[in-house]
């Protein structure tokens, strides 16, 4: 689904200002980690990300529209995004941007809880006492935390995009979620998993063939979190 976002000059009041229509929200990630990690110091130094949806640039600098024709710098998104010239402010036109109906920002070292795309009410839960396996669950009723980072050290507050590699932590404790080898059940360790990448969080785990859990005979609406290559789709929260 496209993603929009807003860009202005920061230089002036009757400034510069563009709509950017993106392919999709992943690629309006991208796109940023492209400009912001470029060796072309005019785009580093001139674009600013405010938050998901809205950045500055500073024309003395540079004009973003440029980082899609200029060698080094995102040419590589040319299909992939536009700009749209906004109306001035003499009142010729107002142009406002659809807010998603969720959005969380993507930014490593903040924790969040972990949801089912298509059922919303499906949270990543581990259970502390009576899990001798340390396994992870999927439930209705309950949810835990977990704190998603890049796995390199030094990156805190990057906007994380599908190719990162990252480590999911528990925000009470040093553990870290893992991959039972035997059983693909996913578990928390002392050890991440390794090669874990930020699209795999999002599209490599699913609801495992154990339906429901139970103890006692009382049904604890908790199902198996299992990694797999044909995983559903998850969201942060």
């Amino acid at each position: 689904m496209v993603f929009y976002a807003y860009v202005k000059e920061s230089t002036g009041v009757l400034a510069h200002r563009f709509v950017i229509t993106f392919a999709s929200r992943a690629v309006a990630d991208e796109w940023w980690r492209a400009v912001s990690t470029s060796t072309v110091v005019q785009f580093t130094k001139g674009i600013r990300r405010v938050n998901a949806q809205f950045y500055t640039f500073d024309t003395r600098d540079v004009n973003p529209v440029s980082s899609l024709v200029t060698p080094g710098v995102a040419t590589q998104f040319f299909d992939k995004m536009f700009f749209t010239t906004m109306s001035e402010m003499n009142g010729r036109g107002l142009n406002v941007i659809p807010s998603p109906d969720h959005f969380t920002d993507h930014i490593s070292g903040n924790s969040f809880f972990i949801r089912s795309k298509v059922s919303p009410n499906e949270y990543w839960y581990y259970p502390k006492s009576d899990n001798a396996t340390h396994a992870v669950y999927v439930s209705r009723t309950k949810r835990t935390r977990f704190r998603v980072s890049l796995s390199n050290r030094g990156t805190a507050g990057t906007v994380m995009i599908g190719s990162d590699k990252i480590v999911i932590t528990l925000t009470t404790a040093n553990l870290s979620i893992n991959v039972d080898a035997a059983s693909s059940q996913a578990i928390v360790s002392s050890a991440p998993k390794s090669g874990l990448k930020f699209s795999d969080l999002l599209s490599k785990f699913s609801v495992g063939p154990t339906s429901t859990f139970y103890k006692d005979n009382q049904n604890l609406d908790m199902e198996e979190l299992i990694y797999t290559d044909d995983g559903e789709e998850w969201e942060l929260a």
